[in-house]
């Protein structure tokens, strides 16, 4: 009756993952032999109840009351190789069935990953994404994308969008703290008022330097390289880009937090 009832499960599963579809292939042919061994039992049963009904009179009959002993015998082995064949299908059809459940777990939650990481790309809340891997029985989410995915992270698009403005003011708070080394008192005035800065990344210790490779980094999506570059700026120049960096470290921290996981599930 288990099998009976455990046989149709594999049908609800995704069609498109040959794991899962030849576990439920399996379990179909496991069924099938189960089907047969039921017809096979109910033979031997209609034969004991014949051999049981032949009638056997006194001890005039000893040939067939030795006969009768050994079908008996006979049948008493075959019902016991019948069920040990059953135990053995049984056993099978439920580490097939443990199989078939694994592939779909794992099916499950690299679709939750796949769409988180969509999510993220695209700058759209992943809380169903989340939902998903929960539901697949991924435990220790990290904080950086439970505390995100309602809202989502900001796109890299909108980071490199706004990344000039942003440089701007911080290297106009920098400049307007601590002159430039070798500076005159005009053209420092001047950049100040202007606003020039370096587009290109150069070497150099000063914010206009730092800031230009940042501004690289942001270019080729690589915050981690930009922000541990801005980190080293004056603390009124990185408040004077707060909201660009408060954004930026999000979208880093649930980068690398997807990618930890994801890397987690593929080992295990």
């Amino acid at each position: 009756a288990e099998l009976e009832a455990r046989a149709d499960e594999p049908a609800a599963l995704p069609e498109s993952l040959p794991q899962v579809d030849a576990l439920s292939a399996e379990l179909t042919a496991a069924r099938e032999e189960f089907s047969a061994l039921q017809s096979q039992l109910a033979e031997i049963d209609s034969r004991l109840t014949t051999v049981e009904k032949q009638p056997v009179s006194g001890g005039e009959n000893e040939i067939a009351v030795a006969a009768f002993e050994r079908e008996m015998e006979a049948l008493r082995a075959s019902v016991a190789e019948q069920r040990r064949e059953i135990e053995s299908l049984l056993d099978n059809a439920q580490t097939a069935e443990e199989a078939t459940a694994a592939a779909a777990e794992a099916a499950r939650a690299q679709t939750g990953i796949t769409q988180m990481n969509a999510a993220i790309s695209a700058g759209r809340p992943f809380e169903a994404a989340l939902a998903e891997l929960q539901d697949a029985g991924v435990e220790n989410i990290p904080q950086a994308l439970t505390e995100t995915a309602a809202g989502g992270v900001v796109t890299l698009a909108n980071l490199q969008a706004r990344y000039p403005d942003a440089a701007r003011q911080a290297l106009a708070t920098a400049r307007a703290a601590v002159p430039e080394e070798g500076e005159g008192g005009f053209g420092s005035f001047l950049k100040r008022q202007l606003g020039a800065r370096s587009v290109a990344p150069r070497e150099g210790t000063d914010p206009d330097a730092v800031l230009s490779r940042a501004e690289a980094a942001v270019r080729d999506g690589r915050l981690t390289d930009a922000l541990a570059e801005i980190e080293t700026l004056p603390a009124p120049a990185q408040d004077a880009m707060a909201e660009w960096l408060a954004d930026a470290r999000a979208r880093q921290a649930a980068e690398t937090a997807a990618n930890e996981l994801s890397q987690r599930l593929t080992a295990n």
